[in-house]
């Protein structure tokens, strides 16, 4: 009778092991299917984010508002003397009509620039750079422009130059890092950074909604 007591227990024992296998093989399971469900999801947001903002119109403008000779005067004025070679006296941007926007606002980025010429006469190759990175991962670039502000012959002075776009309906909210970069005979020496973060919409009754993706 013990040797059928202790065979019974060990049936039950070996069964619910197997029971306790069968449960976490199914829940691993489970894991999965939803771990590789989230990672589509979210692909299928970055590549649709990407499409949509590499597919929007970037618009450019520039005006030149000092000559080279009034920027050279007013430098030399504080400073006391000329560069050698051209040199960026003042350089810095702002999004308009500001930080915060919805989906389907124009939004300007606007810059001031000004260039002293250099007394060598070394010619300045002046550019500026716009880039909209991705809202999730800040190291991907999903659109850029690169212009130069004035006019081909201009060797400095004193620039306003304004990138437009809309972010279409559709976009995930978030904030989406916008950068402007200035290049002066193809190097770096200026840039700012912004966050442009795409807010809640409106609906016509006035209730407010999250945007959201367009799939």
């Amino acid at each position: 009778m013990k040797a059928v007591t202790r065979m019974v227990t060990g049936l039950g024992l070996a069964l619910g092991v197997s029971s306790a296998s069968q449960a976490n093989f199914f829940k691993e399971l489970a894991d999965s299917v939803q771990r590789t469900a989230e990672d589509t999801v979210r692909q299928v947001v970055v590549q649709t984010t990407s499409d949509m903002i590499r597919g929007m119109i970037i618009g450019y403008t520039t005006t030149q508002v000092k000559s080279d000779r009034e920027v050279s005067a007013e430098f030399e004025k504080e400073t006391g003397s000329l560069p050698v070679n051209p040199k960026v006296s003042a350089y810095r941007s702002e999004i308009l009509p500001g930080t915060s926007v919805r989906p389907g606002t124009e939004v300007r980025v606007k810059s001031h620039i000004e260039v002293v010429p250099g007394t060598s006469g070394t010619r300045a190759t002046i550019e500026e750079k716009l880039t909209i990175w991705d809202n999730d991962d800040n190291s991907i670039a999903l659109n850029s422009m690169i212009k130069a502000p004035g006019s081909s012959t201009a060797n400095g002075g004193a620039f306003t130059s304004e990138f437009t776009f809309t972010l279409p309906e559709g976009l995930p909210q978030g904030v989406y890092p916008v950068s402007t970069h200035l290049l002066l005979n193809g190097e770096q020496v200026g840039d700012q950074k912004h966050g442009l973060q795409l807010v809640l919409q409106v609906d016509g009754s006035g209730a407010v909604r999250l945007a959201r993706a367009g799939f």
